[in-house]
């Protein structure tokens, strides 16, 4: 009896052994976190698709509800994302800019943010109102840019995050209606 009372207390340490050292290699080896089982990770729908790490949202109108899954805190930036594909001109005052000047900076403060019990609803109105906003109330005029995306929204939990881009329209701004002439 005594014989498998020994036993059972060496096999008892080789497993504790065995514990600290597979916590250990992940410590060291993984930024500190062990691997996540399962992969319920951070993840974001927008009308019950689910959006991938680095794709595309394509035009965003606004009032747009994002639902945000496996994260009860999370943080939402949005910043301005350059290419040459989706370079383009614009004036704030009299200044000309090229869309290359504001790339990587953040632009979150020209967006409104609700948050919904399963999200976010992301609300905005139009590009010139966006960068107005943030260029403290400037006048912004944007001639044509490409229907490609020109943002990169960013959504961290903790530290997972999430990317993905888009477009939004310019508001329309300056046209007026003959009623005179106009035929249905």
């Amino acid at each position: 009896m005594a014989k498998l009372k020994r036993i059972f207390i060496v096999l008892l340490v080789v497993v504790l052994l065995a514990g600290v050292g597979v916590f250990l290699y992940f410590y060291f080896t993984q930024g500190g976190s062990p691997p996540v089982v399962g992969g319920n990770g951070l993840s974001l729908c927008l009308n019950g698709t689910k959006i991938e790490n680095g794709g595309s949202l394509g035009l965003l109108d606004s009032g747009q509800e994002f639902t945000v899954e496996n994260a009860e805190k999370y943080d939402v930036q949005i910043y301005a994302y350059c290419t040459q594909e989706n370079d383009f001109a614009l004036t704030v005052g009299e200044e000309p800019y090229t869309w290359g000047d504001f790339d990587g900076r953040n632009l979150t403060a020209g967006f409104d943010f609700a948050r919904t019990e399963t999200g976010f609803t992301i609300t905005h109105y139009g590009l010139n109102d966006v960068l107005s906003r943030i260029q403290n109330g400037m006048t912004v005029k944007t001639d044509e840019f490409p229907p490609v995306p020109i943002f990169r929204m960013s959504v961290t939990a903790g530290e997972e995050s999430l990317e993905t881009y888009f477009y939004i329209n310019a508001e329309v701004v300056g046209i007026s209606l003959d009623q005179s002439a106009i035929i249905f």
